[in-house]
């Protein structure tokens, strides 16, 4: 009975395989298209060189393959056992004594693997290759009169420098409500604001051109000793060889382990880490969907496998428009405070954890 079941596990895996390679291959190729279009922005609009272009969405790659898996073996999934359903090759297991939970065991132990890979992938050479990213972002900076400043995330200058931009003009490069913690000078730090900056490059440095805006010095004891207005304020600082502005803070340029020891900087500085904090649960939840895509497709793709072949590429696009939409939906509300970071980066996850064990329980009785 083992070696009939082994055979079983190893023809149900060969049901996902091809279908789940296509999958990998038709949604980079989609994803990329889409990046391809920001990129060229850059070509025509900013003057950027091709060549640097084009490797900028080389390295951007390993970042999509982590988006692309989950939403791979979903399509698999669905392809896959609605197939077997169809050609009756599921009725003929179950009639032999064979539970539905026992057929899809595999589908759900390739989920497991496909996740912890895709983990592994998403910690050891995604942050490297967006490091990367960053470093011809820095040499696109020097080559370009707009700056590539990336808005509503904190960021390191040289010398001791935090940034924060909400908003960034990408036509002119007007930067709006601006936020540098400056550890620059012996003792606490001093916060500078700005309703307004301009960024001027110059050979061998970067110049920031505040506008309206305030100085807040604190004493030793936390508390803000006094506060300077002004109109304009002039910041000037080197040049950081192989980085760029919104990289290397960027969570996506960093493993889990490095996150966490920002958020537990930032937190002693007193700055808000709501948005970072989500992004690192979703460092966990994203690359283990695949797990919770293959829980629910599994059912469905027996339940709907009778409407044809084309159902599951429908259900693959209706459930990933889902997943995508809460995944959004709650990473908001969780950046803004609504829901706890927990919530906001596994709610996704959980929903189709729970609906799919709903539905294995139901045609598992059929």
């Amino acid at each position: 009975m083992g070696g009939l079941m082994r055979i079983l596990d190893r023809y149900v895996i060969g049901e996902l395989f091809r279908p789940f390679g296509f999958g990998v291959i038709g949604f980079i190729l989609i994803m990329l298209s889409v990046k391809l279009y920001e990129f060229t922005d850059l070509i025509f609009m900013a003057g950027a060189p091709v060549g640097i272009v084009i490797q900028l969405l080389l390295y951007t790659l390993p970042s999509v393959v982590v988006l692309t898996f989950p939403v791979a073996y979903l399509f698999a999934s669905l392809l896959g056992i609605g197939r077997m359903t169809k050609d009756f090759e599921i009725i003929a297991l179950r009639g032999a004594g064979v539970s539905f939970r026992r057929i899809i065991a595999p589908v759900l132990l390739g989920a497991v693997l496909v996740s912890i890979g895709n983990y592994l992938f998403n910690e050891k050479v995604v942050p490297f290759s967006n490091k990367k990213v960053g470093d011809l972002k820095g040499e696109l900076q020097t080559q370009i009169s707009k700056p590539l400043i990336k808005p509503n995330v904190f960021f390191k200058g040289t010398d001791q420098r935090y940034f924060y931009v909400k908003e960034v003009d990408g036509q002119t490069g007007l930067m709006r409500d601006v936020f540098i913690l400056d550890q620059t000078q012996i003792g606490p730090p001093q916060v500078i604001t700005a309703k307004r900056a301009r960024w001027v490059n110059q050979k061998d440095a970067s110049v920031w051109m505040l506008e309206e805006g305030s100085v807040h010095k604190y004493n030793q004891s936390g508390y803000v000793d006094h506060e300077i207005k002004y109109e304009q304020l002039s910041i000037q600082f080197k040049l950081q060889q192989g980085g760029y502005y919104g990289g290397d803070l960027d969570p996506a340029s960093q493993n889990s382990a490095e996150l966490e020891s920002q958020v537990a900087g930032l937190k002693k500085s007193g700055v808000d880490t709501k948005n970072l904090e989500v992004a690192l649960h979703m460092k966990y939840s994203v690359p283990l969907a695949t797990f919770f895509a293959a829980l629910i497709a599994a059912p469905l793709g027996l339940m709907f496998s009778r409407m044809g072949a084309y159902i599951g590429v429908a259900l693959s696009i209706i459930l990933v428009f889902l997943y995508y939409v809460i995944m959004q939906t709650f990473q908001a509300m969780g950046n803004a405070g609504i829901v706890p970071p927990l919530v906001a980066a596994w709610t996704q996850n959980a929903l189709f954890g729970v609906i799919g064990l709903v539905l294995m329980l139901r045609v598992d009785r059929r």
